[in-house]
């Protein structure tokens, strides 16, 4: 396959990014608790230490001054139940595992957190998230600062049906010499179609659910080749099936046929981050490309190339005297060939464009761009506010020509693991939003 460059593309990609760049959303001013607490323990007055040579002034104290005195506890008692929340949270993560201490001789870290589980799609429901942070080799134990492997386990259940479980491995060999992804993902869920682009996703008209059983695992290793660049190849293989189909357009459940994916991939990256999962500094520049072909036991011929830019930035803001994150990336997807349903772009969801349903925005080919302020507050605690947008093409040529579709929201975190971060999120796009609930960050 292959891709040819426009000039187009690239202005309209530069000029996005220039738009967003100017974007800020700064978090409001949230009160350290710890702070007041230490100022009322410093106003309460400790009699034991008063000189004796004073015992004759503070017996002629007015009754004021000893109102005042008296009231100096009294202070202290209002904060005592957020602090002693704090304290019955900080206990509670720490008893799952959540200490923020790893020692890489331990062996595996594990920790885990029972998680409400909420989207649009999915409705309300109840998921457990377990970890683990491990160091995969004995060469890279020697190495200061390492960074750590991560395993991670999901797994939920809502009151519409839905169900699911996911791992994600990303383990590092030889003191990040050598990387392994794999993602491997069962899900049985609810879900939409609204056909192809941006129009018509937007007539409710359209509108089709269905029920998704769909069986889909990736993996790919990664070599360091120089600096920070690394070269890889991968596996991937997609069984998904549509059924129950319901709403205002099911005629168009003719076009969600059974259908399997297998396919090989080539990876070429530039990672200077601190960190693959949850990082502060650093940029992202990578390229996934698969094919996919009936020769693999493939239903159809097609290829796909990914694209995304990264970039992380330490910022001083007012808050707290805390160092924030400042976030962006740019992202596409291009596609050429017979494409299944089930392999095409997405805009919304948890991970793509949040505000907007997962699924109803689907096409061949996609660009976004986003910009995250991650904001640490106090403890475990932190916010995240974001601006993003993102549109669909039928072809390469005609990016940028629908409708630009915008992303605003807000988010809290709660850091259950050091980099892990339980994520809740509240995105709001043009006629529609969502909430979200899950583990790590978006990008």
């Amino acid at each position: 396959m292959q891709f040819i460059a426009k000039h187009t593309l690239v202005n309209r990609v530069a000029g996005m990014v220039a738009l967003l760049s100017v974007c800020s959303i700064m978090p409001a001013v949230y009160a350290d608790t710890e702070k007041a607490a230490g100022y009322a323990t410093a106003a309460a007055v400790n009699t034991d230490e008063v000189d004796s040579s004073e015992s004759s002034e503070s017996s002629e104290l007015t009754a004021q001054e000893a109102s005042d005195e008296a009231s100096a506890p009294l202070a202290k008692e209002k904060i005592i139940p957020w602090a002693w929340g704090n304290k019955w949270l900080q206990g509670t993560i720490n008893r799952a595992g959540g200490d923020d201490e790893f020692d890489p001789a331990d062996g595996i870290d594990w920790g885990y957190v029972p998680n409400p589980v909420y989207s649009s799609e999915k409705k309300l429901g109840l998921g457990l998230v377990v970890f683990g942070l491990f160091v995969a080799d004995e060469e890279s134990l020697n190495v200061e600062n390492v960074k750590p492997s991560q395993i991670v386990f999901k797994g939920f259940g809502t009151t519409n049906g839905a169900k699911g479980f996911e791992t994600n491995l990303r383990s590092l060999f030889r003191a990040d010499a050598y990387r392994l992804n794999v993602d491997l993902e069962f899900a049985d869920t609810p879900e939409v179609f609204y056909g192809l682009g941006i129009e018509p996703s937007q007539d409710e008209a359209n509108e089709l659910i269905y029920n998704h059983q769909g069986q889909n695992f990736q993996a790919h290793g990664l070599k360091r080749v120089f600096g920070d660049t690394f070269l890889g190849l991968g596996v991937r293989y997609h069984d998904n099936q549509a059924e129950d189909f319901r709403g205002a357009n099911v005629g168009a459940a003719t076009v969600l046929t059974d259908s399997t994916s297998v396919g090989i991939t080539g990876h070429w990256l530039h990672d200077s981050r601190d960190h693959q999962d949850n990082p502060s500094k650093g940029w992202l520049l990578q390229f996934d490309y698969a094919t996919f072909n009936e020769s693999f036991a493939s239903d159809t011929d097609f290829d796909q190339l990914e694209f995304r830019y990264s970039g992380y930035r330490p910022i001083d803001t007012f808050l707290n005297q805390r160092t924030a994150t400042l976030a962006w990336q740019v992202q596409g997807h291009l596609s050429e060939g017979n494409v299944p349903w089930d392999r095409l772009t997405l805009l919304g969801g948890s991970r793509q464009l949040r505000g907007y349903e997962q699924g109803r925005y689907r096409g061949h080919q996609k660009v976004l761009a986003q910009v995250e302020l991650r904001q640490p507050l106090t403890g475990r605690h932190g916010m995240v506010t974001w601006v993003g947008v993102g549109t669909l093409a039928e072809d390469i040529s005609d990016l940028g020509e629908e409708r630009w579709l915008p992303s605003i929201g807000v988010g809290y975190r709660l850091r259950i693991k050091e980099k892990i971060n339980l994520r809740f999120d509240v995105g709001f796009g043009r006629s529609d939003k969502g909430v979200y609930v899950s583990v790590n960050e978006v990008f």
